[in-house]
């Protein structure tokens, strides 16, 4: 069973809000996290995938780093609210990974999801390591994401 990183930028990235001269400040603490497992991949799930392509989204990360990004996840499109232009279901980052995970022959429950927004994840989910949005990814969440990846390694 192999596991896949999903990644969110504002909150986690950089602090949220953010202004332009802290944009990715913490990339190099996530970056140093990632190199310790070289196989990990990982899925943009951030809402930036919405306006840019995964190529351009690739460009703000190191090389080796940018070469392990497979995909972005769907956008939510939930059948049961197709008729709705804006709908407001929970869990909806949630449902959108698992709903590649199901398109991309990934076990539905084998991810970890950095985010910083719980409500787009169900109440309590050992999947997500959920950061401040004040101030994005730190220090002790470096030790949080090893803890969290060497639980699901095989």
């Amino acid at each position: 069973m192999k596991l896949i990183l999903f990644l969110d930028f504002d909150g986690v990235l950089h602090p949220q809000p953010c202004f332009q001269d802290n944009v990715f400040c913490r990339l190099p603490l996530l970056e140093e996290v990632l190199r310790e497992f070289p196989t990990l991949p990982i899925v943009i799930s951030s809402s930036w995938r919405e306006q840019e392509s995964l190529e351009f989204l690739k460009s703000y990360f190191s090389a080796d780093i940018a070469q392990r990004m497979i995909g972005v996840t769907p956008l939510y499109r939930h059948p049961a609210f197709d008729h709705l232009k804006n709908p407001s279901v929970d869990f909806e980052r949630q449902w959108e990974i698992e709903n590649w995970c199901d398109e991309n022959q990934y076990h539905a429950s084998n991810w970890i999801a950095i985010d910083d927004y719980a409500p787009w994840f169900e109440p309590e989910c050992p999947n997500l390591l959920l950061t401040s949005a004040a101030t994005g990814f730190i220090l002790e969440d470096q030790q949080r994401l090893r803890v969290m990846i060497k639980a699901r390694l095989p």
